[in-house]
């Protein structure tokens, strides 16, 4: 049985770097900030770092607050509301802020991101497809 995809979104990424590594866009009204972030299949959420919500003039502790626990280690994070941009498709999504700077990573997850996209990947040869879940 053979099944068909399409995908309207097409970007190349250095399979030779850790994970699968892309530029996003975080926009709230008119302020956006271009950060690298990692598709995260194994992340629950998006979560970025605090100075991409300082720039957006955020005041982090004022969202929801959350512990996450991974395995290594746990931190403290807090939910906003964004528009997150990827590969030009705009998504309207709560995503995650860490409290601490020390915390270094952004993460594309499940919720906010793969669960608003049909994703296609040819690891191999560093390509990513994507479309948004229901076109």
């Amino acid at each position: 049985m053979a099944f068909t995809l399409t995908f309207d979104r097409f970007a190349e990424y250095d399979a030779g770097l850790r994970g699968i590594t892309l530029d996003v866009i975080l926009r709230l009204g008119n302020e956006e900030v271009e950060i690298v972030s990692k598709i995260d299949t194994g992340s629950t959420d998006c979560i970025f770092v605090r100075s991409a919500a300082e720039r957006l003039g955020i005041e982090i502790e004022s969202g929801e607050r959350i512990r996450f626990v991974t395995a290594t280690g746990d931190f403290v994070a807090f939910r906003h509301e964004i528009t997150l941009v990827v590969l030009g498709r705009e998504l309207d999504t709560a995503v995650y802020f860490a409290q601490d700077t020390s915390f270094k990573r952004n993460v594309l997850g499940r919720h906010g991101f793969l669960d608003r996209t049909v994703l296609g990947l040819v690891d191999y040869e560093g390509r990513l497809y994507l479309n948004q879940y229901g076109n």
